[in-house]
């Protein structure tokens, strides 16, 4: 019944998510509006490189037939070949598709699904392999030393989630030898007042946690043993409030150091594990917050792995990108992340009007809906009828045109 009721949402799921008239606003304030008409506009370039996307294994021209095949205005179409979808790709750059996929990245859970009024997040970081190109190379690097470079560069993506949606709120995009605490410095949306951030000890830094907590972020971070030791009060449910203070052996040349932070420590330990987990959080009040259900409520950061085996193992479904240079990579990285909000956004629609929960169906199954919806007949019209080719279009592509206006 669920995927029936996909089937109904999904026609033209990529312009039901980014609307033209989203599109354009976007490629405009990012000055990509074209002062001519071209064949490939920057809004079509867009929706390309979502379908490409959506269609990881079919080559450019491939795409370029399954785009065609949902919107009768393309059919016609002709003298578009690989080098000219490389170039409007080029034109059209990768800050387009980072803007366009912060314009459409939103939480999409229920208040039912907040944990005491704040809603869950969590962040973590992934690698994805590129191709081994001189520029990709430059740009992101490879694992192993620099005179034996080992398998293909990675591009190292770090993104904050939202944990009852399996939602990507925000991303950022460095090297493999950037460490995922440096990226993560980038992400600055959705993180404030009415959110609960849960994050690994492999991204702990006291600054971090200061600029994080100046938004209004609460925190709910795993940490290692040898901090927060400067025990303040030890509460009833079995925590504690510590100090934590930087470490003063990391001080960076010419930088100020954090100050002290007050912070409740939480240790427990796992069933069947030895090790003790400590977590730290900006949740002082164990009477509205019990130490109890902060150490069940953290197990949910790994919803954020989740999410990435949907866009690593099923939505990308091949090993390495397909994008030769740095800028394209990124591009494709944002676009991908377009693609699974929108596959998401299409998931939690279905899901309230069937009345169930999202994480129920199978995102593999989501996916192929949307897919379907692209190539559907009446589904998907990245142009507007007055952006169609008119006879002489082919032959004279330098004419002066007015930009076509939004539908």
């Amino acid at each position: 019944m669920l995927i029936s009721r996909l089937e109904r949402l999904g026609l033209g799921v990529l312009t039901r998510s980014c609307p033209p008239e989203l599109v354009d606003r976007v490629v405009g304030d990012a000055g990509r509006s074209e002062k001519r008409r071209r064949l490939l506009s920057a809004r079509f370039t867009v929706y390309f490189v979502l379908a490409m996307c959506l269609f990881p294994q079919a080559d450019y021209l491939e795409v370029l037939k399954l785009v065609k095949t949902g919107d009768k205005g393309l059919r016609s179409w002709s003298g578009v070949n690989k080098s000219s979808l490389t170039r409007a790709r080029q034109r059209l750059g990768w800050p387009v598709m980072r803007e366009l996929f912060r314009s459409v990245a939103r939480p999409l859970g229920a208040d039912g699904e907040l944990f005491r009024g704040l809603r869950v997040l969590a962040l973590d970081g992934i690698l994805l392999a590129v191709p081994d190109s001189t520029g990709n190379n430059d740009a992101f690097g490879k694992s192993g030393s620099q005179r034996s470079p080992m398998g293909y560069p990675q591009a190292r993506v770090v993104a904050v989630a939202e944990c009852s949606s399996h939602a990507v709120l925000d991303a950022a995009i460095g090297g493999f030898k950037d460490s995922e605490r440096i990226v993560s410095d980038a992400l600055d949306a959705h993180a404030g007042t009415g959110t609960l951030l849960l994050a690994d000890r492999g991204l702990w830094g006291l600054a971090r946690w200061h600029r994080l907590r100046d938004q209004g972020t609460h925190l709910l971070w795993r940490i290692e043993r040898r901090k927060a030791r400067r025990v303040q009060d030890v509460l009833p449910d079995g925590s504690y409030l510590a100090r934590i203070e930087a470490n003063k052996h990391s001080k960076a040349a010419g930088t100020v150091k954090a100050p002290p932070a007050l912070v409740r420590v939480i240790e427990y330990r796992v069933d069947g594990q030895a090790d003790i987990v400590r977590l730290i959080t900006s949740l002082t009040d164990h009477e509205k917050y019990p130490a109890e259900e902060l150490a069940v409520l953290y197990a949910r950061r790994w919803e954020i792995e989740l999410v990435f085996d949907e866009i690593k193992t099923h939505q990308r479904g091949r090993p390495v990108l397909r994008s030769q240079t740095p800028d394209g990579v990124r591009q494709e990285i944002y676009a991908h992340l377009i693609v699974h909000h929108a596959t998401r956004d299409l998931l939690e629609e279905a899901a309230r009007l069937h009345r169930s929960i999202a994480e129920r169906t199978s995102f593999t199954r989501a996916l192929h809906v949307v897919r379907r919806s692209v190539i559907s007949p009446s589904g998907f019209s990245p142009l507007s009828p007055q952006e169609g080719p008119t006879p002489g279009t082919l032959r004279n592509r330098s004419q002066s045109a007015a930009p076509p206006k939004i539908p």
